[in-house]
């Protein structure tokens, strides 16, 4: 009897382990997971976003949507522009409408920039040329 339970349980553990379900993360996904349980899953819940824009000249571009940071998170921005002798603002909307920027003029950024209060900020770009700039880059927070 004690043969056939051990052998009874081996088979239950071995089944058990073929019926896991196993699924890969996308992006969203792991914005989903920081927006539920925050920043106590470490570094996966970042989220990085790509952009493409064109900025008219002596014009402001902003992003849609406002993304949660609390005090002393960073974000990363990484881009390149044309054409490059442009002078370019890029940075963050804080939660009282005040844009702090890193200004650029030699058509690429890779900076970060932190955050010194908790809120809501927005991702923006101004454009301090006479011509129309296209950036391409990404922003990670």
């Amino acid at each position: 009897m004690r043969r056939f339970v051990c052998k009874a349980m081996a088979c239950m553990a071995m089944v058990g382990c073929f019926c896991i379900n196993a699924a890969a993360l996308d992006k969203n996904d792991v914005v989903f997971l920081e927006d539920e349980i925050g920043s106590s899953i470490g570094d996966y819940t970042r989220a990085s976003n790509s952009f493409t824009m064109d900025v008219a000249a002596n014009g402001k571009s902003k992003a849609d949507k406002a993304f949660s940071l609390e005090a002393g998170e960073t974000v990363e921005i990484s881009a390149v522009y044309s054409p490059k002798s442009a002078s370019v603002d890029f940075g963050l909307i804080d939660p009282d409408g005040v844009f702090h920027y890193i200004n650029v003029t030699d058509g690429n950024i890779d900076e970060t920039i932190q955050v010194n209060v908790r809120g809501n900020y927005t991702f923006a770009v101004r454009n301090n040329s006479s011509s129309v700039v296209r950036i391409n880059g990404f922003i990670r927070y």
